[in-house]
């Protein structure tokens, strides 16, 4: 059994994680100064952690150099923020313990592991696999029900196993249901479940999660820190309004993520363009939501 969770205090990595984009040049390639730029424009804003290497990151379509090298950068930029990254991206499973340990060499706080493929068809084998690389780690981990696997989630009596067994850190959840995050949170008492849906953000709060990974942050993290705030001191009303901000804004961005995002990031201050290397593109429709809610976001942030 790995110890590695309950010798990391719990606050260390609650909280508000910004999700970082990867920036391109015209011709595809990382543009590592827009990269260092956006990350130091994340860190302006002091979320509680950063999540490197993620959905947001385009990490399926990047070389393991290149997340490694975000990683290291997002590290450096970040001071004492903690800082996670995937750890387990290439196809073929028998990579990823050599994968891990070069991702924990970059010197991020933390690893996240995701479903690989359609291995979370047979959950106990998943549940080997998970247990397998965590016992590895010399850094906590932390589980990510990804939507590039298929299925994606993880049963909840296997991730309470994890967490007592092995000692996985905690979860995002994407089931985005209020039974499922209840479910995760009552199968492993004194773990960190992050909530990725913003529309039963304020549910799940209250039903116990601890932290908020979600799409809206990797361009609107400090609306989401504002959430946090008003709702962690009571003050209903107005973490209600913030809340509307980000349903809206969820709702927005889905119209060609990451693409959206990475226009919201330039109209405030990013000098980033649209490109991805996902065949993702906006259209008009989503560039004038995205203006629609920027001018609601400015008013109700200015009114704080």
């Amino acid at each position: 059994m790995s110890n590695r969770a309950s010798l990391v205090p719990a606050d260390r990595f609650k909280g508000v994680y910004a999700l970082l984009l990867t920036p391109f040049q015209l011709n595809k390639e990382i543009d590592w100064e827009v990269y260092d730029r956006y990350v130091e424009w994340q860190v302006s804003h002091r979320p509680h952690g950063l999540f490197a290497v993620c959905g947001s990151s385009e990490m399926e379509y990047l070389t393991l150099q290149e997340r490694l090298t975000l990683a290291e950068r997002a590290v450096r930029l970040a001071g004492d923020m903690p800082v996670v990254a995937t750890g387990n991206v290439q196809s073929d499973p028998a990579e990823h313990k050599e994968e891990l340990q070069r991702m924990a060499e970059t010197g991020v706080s933390g690893i996240v592991l995701i479903p690989p493929g359609s291995m979370g068809e047979d959950q106990s084998r998943l549940e080997d696999y998970f247990g397998r690389l965590a016992d590895l780690s010399p850094i906590p981990v932390f589980l990510y029900e990804c939507p590039l696997a298929s299925p994606r989630f993880v049963d909840p009596d296997v991730y309470g196993r994890l967490v007592t067994q092995h000692g996985i850190a905690g979860i995002k959840d994407t089931t985005c249901t209020p039974e499922g995050i209840r479910a995760k949170i009552e199968s492993a008492t004194g773990s960190l479940v992050f909530q990725a849906n913003m529309p039963y953000l304020l549910e799940a709060l209250h039903s116990g999660a601890q932290g908020i990974m979600a799409t809206i942050s990797a361009a609107a993290a400090d609306v989401a820190l504002a959430f946090w705030r008003e709702a962690a001191n009571g003050n209903r009303e107005t973490a209600e309004r913030l809340h509307e901000l980000l349903v809206f804004l969820d709702g927005v961005l889905g119209k060609g993520y990451p693409a959206t995002a990475k226009h919201l990031a330039k109209l405030r201050g990013v000098p980033m363009n649209e490109l991805t290397r996902k065949a993702k593109e906006m259209n008009d429709s989503a560039r004038q939501g995205i203006a629609v809610w920027k001018r609601a976001a400015d008013r109700t942030l200015a009114a704080l």
